[in-house]
């Protein structure tokens, strides 16, 4: 057995302790009265239209990470202490000043994940619109990277080891996955079921603390599949329930530290969302939340998980209108909206969350009803 096998076991013990301690006091499925949602907006955040602050990822300890585009237009990275301190910063080279926010990929710094650890990963856009990886550490210094043969690198999710991965494209428009280790060592690696030009290809979404990777890989078709990538390189495709030709597949394939996957399925011609969740390697259960719209592109779209097994992200109702849920392992769920969210039939648009840590804290962002952007977390 190898030191990442040793490793990756001696994690999953600690975490199966963790998971009894952490049920005892996080109060999982109290009563929805005894919920606490904050809102929050990063120091100098803009007040126009689409713009102002996106909280992205959230640790244990509850620090958080996300972007803020400021008012003078500059796309600017963040990270929140858990007391609300702020602290803003930029990766060298990046374009602070794209006129967007990393929500449309318009450039600026745009940090995705963050350890426990307190190190983050994501991208940033630079003045001639190609986007490149980075790392920055707990203690500030920023490193950037490029995936070898990339065009575009971009990172998205990071385990407790500083292990890196997120997918890069060619000037082909291909899709390839990578690894980057802790000492700047990349490998590339690509699904074999994956097609070759624009929007084909790889594209992992997340490492857990054992090495194992989730992500799509889109084929020849443009059909998406499930893929999880084991420590050893070996990957495995699998196709969540009503995930056929006639749609577009899956999407947010994610796997945490107890080999539990999740992620967002598409069902039948009209592509309705459905969230999935299951062990690795077993059976997947496709679900849907309260609220959830049956037409084209409504229904559940998960976007993070957690150690226990609690999904959350957004449901899209028959409105086409956003609410952010959450949804425990036991198959209840919460879902709510941020008072104050931008409620306009056909929008859209409302509140989702990205983040979540293994306590069940959320956080997200939402749009108010005059588009601005918001960040939140949701205490259960």
């Amino acid at each position: 057995m190898n030191i990442m096998h040793i490793q990756g076991y001696l994690r999953q013990d600690a975490a199966l302790t963790m998971v009894a301690a952490i049920a005892l006091w996080s109060g999982v499925g109290i009563p929805a009265h005894a919920q606490k949602l904050v809102t929050f907006d990063a120091p100098n955040a803009s007040t126009a239209p689409y713009a102002g602050t996106e909280a992205a990822a959230i640790n244990n300890w509850g620090a958080l990470t996300g972007d803020v585009q400021d008012s003078d237009g500059g796309v600017h990275g963040y990270v929140r202490s858990p007391d609300g301190h702020y602290t803003e910063f930029d990766v060298p080279g990046a374009n602070p000043a794209p006129g967007a926010n990393c929500l449309y990929y318009a450039g600026g710094t745009c940090p995705q994940a963050i350890n426990d650890l307190g190190v983050i990963a994501g991208f940033d856009g630079d003045s001639g619109g190609l986007f490149h990886g980075f790392l920055r550490g707990a203690d500030g210094k920023i490193t950037t990277f490029d995936a070898p043969g990339a065009v575009v690198t971009f990172a998205f999710s990071i385990n407790v080891w500083g292990t890196i991965t997120g997918y890069s494209i060619d000037g082909d428009g291909t899709g390839h996955g990578f690894v980057r280790k802790p000492d700047g060592t990349i490998t590339m690696f690509d699904d074999s079921d994956g097609g070759t030009g624009p929007g084909l290809g790889t594209y992992p979404a997340s490492i857990n603390d054992e090495g194992s990777i989730a992500g799509v890989v889109t084929d020849p078709t443009g059909f998406n599949r499930s893929f999880v990538r084991g420590p050893e390189g070996k990957i495995a495709n699998f196709d969540p329930p009503g995930a056929t030709s006639s749609s577009i597949g899956t999407a947010n394939v994610l796997i945490n530290d107890l080999g539990i996957v999740a992620g967002t399925v598409f069902q039948g011609a009209s592509n309705v969302d459905f969230g999935f969740e299951g062990a690795q390697g077993g059976r997947a259960l496709a679900f849907e939340t309260q609220r959830a719209g049956t037409g084209s592109f409504e229904g559940t779209n998960v976007n993070t998980l957690n150690i226990l097994g609690t999904t959350a992200g957004y449901v899209t109702d028959s409105n086409e209108e956003n609410h952010t849920f959450v949804r425990y392992a036991n198959g209840n769920a919460v879902v709510f909206d941020v008072p104050g969210q931008m409620a306009v039939p056909g929008s859209f648009f409302g509140s989702a969350a990205y983040g979540i840590n293994a306590r069940g804290v959320v956080a997200g962002r939402w749009h108010d009803a005059n588009t601005l952007l918001h960040g939140f977390i949701w205490v259960p």
